[in-house]
């Protein structure tokens, strides 16, 4: 983490995301104990119950339901998404009625039909943990985690945490979007319920047969994630606001694709972005700016925002693919002073691929500052590759300083020198990661906490995550704590050092699918 002169570089499990207009931060979720005197609350009557079509001939009503058994633990990290079911199924709702099975593993997908055009607005209730994901279209790798909650809500019951609901969302008629439920029961009695409520104000409880499509996997390999664009220059605008920048490919040369000083209120979405010898998303002193569903290759760093004192920078669901740097450039994103409440960084994929990139940090902050109500967010990240640089990896918070920052959820693997790290700053956190790293010539560390530069780390927190990671010795190298460091919360008891199930599987082969 060396620093050039004048050049900067930068180095979330609570449930925190950004749909919609909607933020929800840790304080959604109260402990896991249950309450046996906690009434049920419920936004319907309808008493639908999830009924198991035969499987003699395929079902084109309901939704696909997976489940996996014997699984120990309370949350959704814990089900093997990437192993064989012991049960798979159609159901005919979003809906797994009370069981009292212990210790079993749920996942529900399916392709949900609006039948308005207009706001929808989702609920997910269940026993454990729950996530309901949604995506912008058809596409599974287009989803987004919408709402969710860490502990336990009763039957149906909807209001038990305000993470249960999600922003009102915007649907066309007719259009099919796919959707995703992922539910883990620990001990005693579980289910899993999700509901919707149309534009004309009515609920369904639980979305129905007739809304739902059953996902298959067939038909999800087969469906094209290429976008049509339309070839434009480079854009460079200043001091404009409530703009939409979409659809277009721009092949940047020697400047950035595209360039925003002192703007606000702009979404960019469904670009490509490439061929740039600077940046794809250059973004100064800006302020509430959405860049989601674009893909960035054969650029220095995807996305780089400076100088924000409003916040609002989000960045979600874009894939990158081969950041080209060089030092101090190479990241799929970076913060540089980049403060406020409401900004993102989640849902993203991204691939750097060892001989055609040359990578650095894969998303850093720099002096960069959430709040305590809205820290800044990392969450639910895909990241692969990195290297041959010796100080650049997976995930660094606190990068000369910075506060309330949350990284979590991220899966990270061979993500560089190191994997996650925060190297300052206070209020900062690393939470339910997984991170794989084989040996490598550039590998160090797995997770690291050390205060650089005079730069003194205080009140984090590092809890629920798995690592193994070894360093070009090929010796398991999972973390490090600097010494006369502050012990972040976690550190010692609340983290798996030396996940030995864990590997290079944790991701599936193909993660960037758009092109």
């Amino acid at each position: 983490m060396k620093m050039k002169q004048n050049e900067k570089k930068n180095r979330n499990r609570m449930l925190n995301y950004i749909f919609g207009t909607i933020l929800l931060s840790s304080s959604f979720f109260p402990s896991c104990k249950k309450d046996a005197n906690l009434s049920l609350n419920s936004t319907s009557a309808a008493t639908n119950s999830s009924t198991v079509y035969n499987s003699a001939s395929p079902a084109t009503t309901g939704a696909l339901h997976e489940q996996w058994t014997n699984l120990i633990g309370n949350d959704v990290v814990d089900i093997p998404l990437a192993s064989t079911p012991n049960l798979t199924e159609t159901i005919s709702t979003l809906e797994l009625p009370n069981s009292y099975t212990a210790n079993l593993g749920d996942r529900i997908r399916a392709y949900i039909t609006a039948p308005t055009t207009g706001k929808y607005t989702f609920w997910i209730a269940g026993d454990d943990a729950a996530q309901l994901w949604l995506s912008t279209d058809n596409t599974e790798g287009n989803a987004v985690q919408i709402a969710g909650f860490l502990s336990w809500t009763n039957f149906r019951q909807w209001n038990k945490f305000s993470s249960q609901q999600s922003a009102p969302i915007a649907l066309v008629a007719g259009t099919k979007y796919f959707i995703e439920v992922l539910h883990k029961q620990g001990g005693g009695a579980g289910s899993v319920s999700v509901q919707w409520e149309l534009p004309n104000g009515t609920y369904e409880t639980p979305i129905a047969s007739n809304r739902l499509t059953p996902y298959s996997a067939t038909a999800a390999a087969t469906t094209s994630t290429s976008s049509v664009y339309t070839p434009s220059n480079v854009i460079s605008l200043s001091n404009v606001h409530d703009i939409t920048i979409s659809g277009k490919s721009i092949a940047g040369g020697s400047t950035p694709c595209i360039f925003l000083s002192n703007c606000y209120n702009i979404h960019i979405t469904g670009n490509k972005l490439y061929n740039s010898t600077d940046v794809g998303i250059h973004l100064y002193k800006c302020y509430n700016v959405t860049v989601e569903n674009n893909y960035f290759t054969n650029v220095s760093t995807g996305v780089y925002a400076e100088q924000t004192t409003a916040g609002g920078i989000v960045v979600n669901t874009n894939q990158f693919l081969n950041m080209v740097g060089p030092f101090p450039r190479g990241q799929f994103v970076q913060f540089n002073n980049v403060s406020g409440a409401g900004s993102s960084i989640s849902n993203n994929k991204g691939e750097d691929i060892l001989g055609q990139s040359n990578a650095e940090d894969a998303i850093s902050l720099y002096q960069s500052n959430g709040t305590a109500a809205s820290p800044i967010i990392i969450n639910a990240n895909w990241i692969r590759g990195g290297g041959p640089s010796s100080s650049g990896g997976g995930i660094m918070l606190g990068d000369n300083g910075g506060s309330y920052e949350t990284a979590s959820n991220n899966i990270l693997v061979n993500p560089g020198e190191y994997g996650m790290a925060i190297a300052g700053g206070d209020h900062n956190s690393i939470l339910n990661n997984s991170i794989f790293g084989s040996s490598q010539s550039f590998t160090n560390v797995g997770l690291y906490v050390n205060s650089i530069n005079g730069y003194t780390e205080t009140n984090s927190t590092v809890s629920g995550n798995s690592v193994l990671f070894f360093n070009s010795s090929n010796y398991e190298n999972n973390c490090w704590l600097a010494p006369d460091n502050n012990k972040p919360t976690g550190w010692d008891t609340m983290n798996i050092w030396g996940a030995g199930t864990i590997g290079t599987s944790l991701l599936p082969t193909t993660i960037i699918t758009s092109n």
